[in-house]
């Protein structure tokens, strides 16, 4: 069964999806800004990092996601979905915005709806 892109994750992916990381297993990014340049911002959620990618000007390195998105949080749907967003984006913007859109509707298949318009970090 599917809702948009990417298939209704299971019970226990959801309950992966929507608990915090170990130091471990955190990513890191960064938030471009015009002053001060790159900002490093320290994510240990998946919703923190939908938060980067809302960002005006955010910088990850996606295949670093993806095998995240993959060993981490054991979501393999999504890595192949992003995997592709990597491969037929053009720029990163075009690849931040489909790579966002993804994981927002993973947010939203797990209970964490309306998402994108808060600032987590």
């Amino acid at each position: 069964m599917k809702t948009g892109k990417l298939r209704v994750p299971s019970n226990d992916l959801s309950k992966r999806v929507l608990t915090e990381v170990g130091f471990e297993d955190r990513l890191e990014g960064f938030r471009l800004r015009e002053r001060s340049g790159p900002i490093t911002v320290t994510m240990y959620s998946f919703a923190e990092v939908v938060s980067l990618l809302n960002d005006p000007h955010p910088r990850l390195d996606f295949k670093q996601l993806e095998e995240w998105i993959r060993s981490v949080m054991g979501d393999t749907d999504l890595a192949k979905h992003i995997a592709q967003a990597i491969k037929k984006g053009n720029n990163d913007q075009e690849r931040t915005f489909s790579i966002r859109d993804l994981m927002e509707e993973r947010l939203s298949q797990c209970g964490m709806e309306g998402h994108h318009e808060e600032n987590i970090i």
